[in-house]
């Protein structure tokens, strides 16, 4: 069993005492090292303090550094590799130095305000597993930005972060960025080399990047972003495909698109007028639902829609192109088509009027199909577009 070694005022582990000349002495440490309020190191002419180790290459188990509210300065100089690393409630830390750190299985940084810049040495972190970075004041992610490829990316609420670019090829479980505003010029975000992913969540971006995302096989979402435009040239297929609140959207292409598994959501996308940049996609398996006011639509190559059909647009529409699918039997749920409406509604919304030109049709035999817009609660995304279909 792993020993967790605990820097306290009295540097002790459990009654032996330990002084920091021992820990100093270690070139691999084979347990955790917990530094927590209080330590035992001078203060500065502020009132804080730094903590330098420099001979640590391994630690086999965990730093975690928390609510040392004193520490402005900590400095790893050979450390290499360690299972965790947590640093939390360190209000006045400034000065992260580990230049040597290149794999870490979790990191997991709270709560650092003053903290404006990772010092992970030229290349910085190259493995991680899972990663969460929430309410620091970093500018940038240099120093974890050579990732190769990563589990779980959450990266939430920095206030003044301004851009993310990683060099992952793939994220096996999550990748969540949101509410990092770069002090309110935008968060631009670029994955140049990402080519699959299960779980992606977009928020308060001003530029989102995927060159080489090829596979996304659960929810793709964008939600409350203000990029013009995005494209993603050589995504084949989606879980979901999610597009909400994006107020200056003007355009959106995939054109090697062929299938999406889940969930088709335009929704109150303000400045989307022409939806024509999906001239590949051929199946959808959940639900195709669309509304705002845009007064175009095409997907020329759709064969198949399994869920619901709601296309409901304060614009004027025409929706006869829509109306032959679904008399050719390629709508199996529920089918809406309707312009000129007064409050477009999502998937289960009943249109206010129709206009000519513009059809409601399809009745409850198909069944019922509901959504909800998503919400974000304590910096996580939760993707509450719960779209329920009942055949």
């Amino acid at each position: 069993m792993a020993i967790t070694h605990y820097i306290l005022p009295a540097l002790a582990l459990a009654s032996t005492a330990l002084d920091a000349s021992q820990l100093a002495s270690c070139t691999t440490y084979s347990g955790s090292v917990a530094i927590e309020t209080g330590l035992a190191v001078p203060q500065d002419a502020n009132g804080h303090q730094q903590l330098e180790i420099t001979t640590v290459k391994k630690i086999i188990g965990n730093l975690t550094v928390t609510n040392a509210i004193a520490l402005s300065s900590l400095k790893f100089d050979s450390l290499q590799s360690i299972s965790g690393f947590e640093l939390g409630g360190l209000t006045v830390l400034s000065e992260l130095s580990m230049p040597a750190l290149a794999e870490v299985n979790q990191l997991n940084f709270t709560a650092l305000p003053a903290l404006q810049v990772l010092d992970f040495g030229g290349v910085g972190i190259t493995k991680a597993v899972s990663v969460l970075i929430t309410n620091t004041g970093l500018s940038s992610l240099t120093g974890i930005n050579n990732l190769q490829r990563i589990d779980t990316f959450n990266v939430n609420n920095n206030q003044a972060l301004q851009n993310i670019s990683l060099q992952v090829t793939s994220i096996t479980n999550s990748l969540d960025i949101e509410a990092n505003d770069g002090y309110q010029t935008g968060l631009t975000t670029s994955f140049p080399m990402l080519e699959t992913a299960t779980n992606m969540t977009f928020r308060n971006c001003s530029s989102i990047s995927l060159p080489a995302l090829a596979n996304v096989t659960e929810d793709l979402g964008f939600y409350g972003n203000t990029f013009e435009t995005f494209a993603a040239p050589n995504l084949t297929s989606a879980g979901g495909l999610i597009f909400v609140d994006n107020t200056a959207l003007t355009n959106i292409s995939l054109p090697q698109l062929t299938s999406i598994n889940g969930t088709y959501q335009i929704a109150n996308n303000t400045m989307l007028k022409k939806i024509d940049g999906f001239t590949k996609l051929s199946v959808v398996k959940g639900a195709l639902d669309f509304s705002g006011n845009f007064t175009d639509v095409e997907l020329p190559a759709l064969t198949q829609v399994q869920g619901a059909f709601n296309m409901q647009t304060s614009g004027n529409f025409d929706c006869s192109a829509f109306d032959k699918l679904n008399q050719n039997k390629v709508v199996k749920g529920n089918y809406v088509c309707s312009g000129s409406q007064t409050k477009p509604g999502s998937a289960g919304t009943k249109p206010s009027g129709t206009s000519s030109g513009s059809k409601a049709s399809g009745t409850s035999s198909a069944g019922q199909f509901q959504a909800n817009l998503p919400v974000v609660m304590g910096g996580t995304s939760l993707v509450a577009g719960i779209l329920q279909l009942v055949l």
